[in-house]
């Protein structure tokens, strides 16, 4: 089904004559400097492509702070087959097997040339992986001496077996490495690591141009093969940018295009954006060569790193009027799909969208202060100390520090009453709501949502504990088909000629309604990796 006209008033992508004052000639010619965009210019240009990079914005920008890998040196092939096919599962049985294949085989050359050219590591190959087994040693070799480094390793073995709250999978004796740095720590982030990629390249290849504040705008087209793209300058004034070897469009999702999400990715209306200026510019331009969209229900990411207690807790979950509303052991990925159903909340951090009828996304987890004395066994993450809850209180900390301070959102208080009132819920169902749950509680058995009993522990101790949640959409990873060469295709499957899409642009990496979250940094891993695919293939290293 072809966008509709709305949809393409909606971007930024003009239509209409356009008066080219200046014409450059490249082989490559990129569009997004991203996570996606900055490694496929970079291999063009140190592959000795004549290579410009567009960037609508005035820097690199990228969200994020952890990228993967599959090390091969470390991995079975059996498993790295088994994660091909467990990954899939996980995306419903709607990927692209082809280019999950093609993430497990180039994923690793991917990630250490981006870790090397950030200036994180002189490492050129991954080896056995010794030096970046412990978070202590990874930050010692994976730190630039600028404040920005590699805080934490969250790296992980498939074998065995896997199991998250839903699924399990069967690896046996296979194995199936995976390499994932954080890069950081907040507010720094992989935006910051790429733009050093970008001094690199710029300082080794005098054939790499980079072009700010310079949207595309139109691509050129010789017949259908696509030749070029027209940016737009600061000034006002066009550029027509020839590409004689390939555009590569790296521009990232639609998520700030009202009415794409509403066509494409209706379930995230709703909820408040992470990003900004994310309007789908890249996804018009590809449509506009005859290049095709994947079938509705496009893939999202969904998931809170910012507020409380970070990771899945099950302790109880209540709406913003008061209400429990679903069994606790839930994935927190799965959060906005349930979310959907609750009422929406006026807090603070809303998009221009919702300030004046607030936003899904809100809810909060209350447990008391019986925390410290529960089994181990019973937390996804571990314990967090009091001490380290308090940054998370505000005003409790005077400079706290790897959290974003405009989302800090949790609450201590000696009375029930008065933490309803922190949290901005009515005390009234609040305390029906827990004198319910104390109920179940005593009587072992979650008769009203199934929640294991292991997990159900009475809200009685003071001082009682309350974290406000805000579920936002941290990107829509979906959007023009693509194949294992990042190529764009047409209606019928075919390639156009001259036309690549990487990153969050192309698809369908996953297919399924909601980003598989079994291996960390998977998204920034897959958009540094065809990125990479994009260029050499662009230039005939891959056939």
């Amino acid at each position: 089904m072809d966008i509709t006209k709305e949809e393409i008033a909606a971007s930024v992508v003009e239509t209409g004559e356009i008066a080219v004052s200046e014409v450059l000639d490249f082989d490559v010619v990129v569009v997004g400097a991203g996570a996606a965009g900055v490694p496929a210019a970079g291999w063009a240009a140190e592959l000795g492509a004549k290579t410009a990079l567009l960037q609508k914005e005035l820097n690199v920008v990228s969200q994020g702070n952890c990228g993967s890998a599959i090390i091969k040196s470390r991995s079975t092939e059996a498993g790295i087959k088994k994660w091909i096919h467990h990954t899939n599962g996980l995306c419903d049985w709607r990927a692209d097997v082809k280019q999950l294949k093609a993430y497990a085989e180039h994923s690793e050359e991917a990630m250490m040339w981006f870790l090397n050219r950030a200036g994180l590591t002189k490492e050129t190959e991954y080896g056995d992986g010794s030096k970046v087994d412990s978070n202590t040693e990874s930050a010692k070799l994976l730190n630039d001496g600028d404040k920005l480094c590699a805080f934490l390793c969250t790296s992980g073995d498939f074998t065995g077996t896997w199991k998250d709250r839903e699924n399990s999978y069967e690896y046996g004796d296979d194995h199936c490495y995976f390499f994932a740095p954080w890069v950081g720590p907040k507010p720094l982030n992989v935006g910051n690591a790429l733009r050093k990629v970008v001094d690199h390249v710029k300082e080794k290849c005098p054939n790499f141009e980079v072009f700010y504040q310079t949207p595309a705008v139109r691509l050129v087209m010789d017949g259908k093969r696509v030749a070029g793209v027209i940016g737009k300058r600061a000034d006002g004034s066009y550029v027509q940018f020839n590409a004689s070897k390939a555009v590569i469009l790296a521009t990232g999702d639609y998520t700030n295009n009202r009415a794409m999400v509403e066509r494409w990715c209706p379930d995230i209306a709703e909820f408040d954006k992470k990003q900004f200026g994310k309007t789908g510019d890249g996804h018009i331009l590809a449509v506009s060569a005859g290049a095709k969209m994947e079938n509705l229900g496009h893939t999202k990411m969904m998931h809170d790193f910012d507020s409380a207690l970070m990771w899945e807790e099950p302790f109880l979950y209540l709406n913003m009027d008061g209400e429990r509303f679903t069994n606790e052991y839930t994935g927190f990925v799965y959060m906005g799909n349930l979310l959907k159903f609750q009422p929406s909340y006026k807090g603070r951090m809303l998009d221009e969208e919702h300030k004046q009828s607030g936003s899904k996304g809100w809810y909060c987890t209350i447990y008391d202060d019986s925390y410290m004395s529960w089994p181990a066994d019973e937390f996804v993450s571990g314990k967090v100390p009091p001490a380290v809850m308090e940054k998370f209180i505000p005003g409790a900390v005077e400079d706290p520090k790897g959290v974003f301070k405009n989302l800090i959102d949790l609450h201590r208080c000696d009375t029930l009453e008065e933490l309803a009132a922190e949290l901005d819920i009515p005390y009234e169902k609040m305390k029906a709501s827990i004198d319910r749950y104390n109920t179940l509680c005593e009587q072992g058995v979650d008769t009203d949502f199934g929640k294991p009993a292991k997990y159900m522990h009475k809200i009685e101790k003071a001082p009682f504990w309350g974290a406000r949640k805000h579920i936002r959409v941290s990107a829509e990873v979906s959007g023009v088909v693509i194949n294992e060469n990042a190529q764009a295709l047409d209606e019928n499957g075919e390639p156009i000629p001259g036309l690549y899409c990487a990153g969050n642009l192309g698809g369908p990496f996953y297919g399924g309604a909601d980003y598989p979250f079994h291996q960390t940094g998977l998204s920034l891993g897959r958009c540094y990796t065809f990125g990479m695919i994009a260029a050499k293939h662009a230039l005939g290293y891959f056939f």
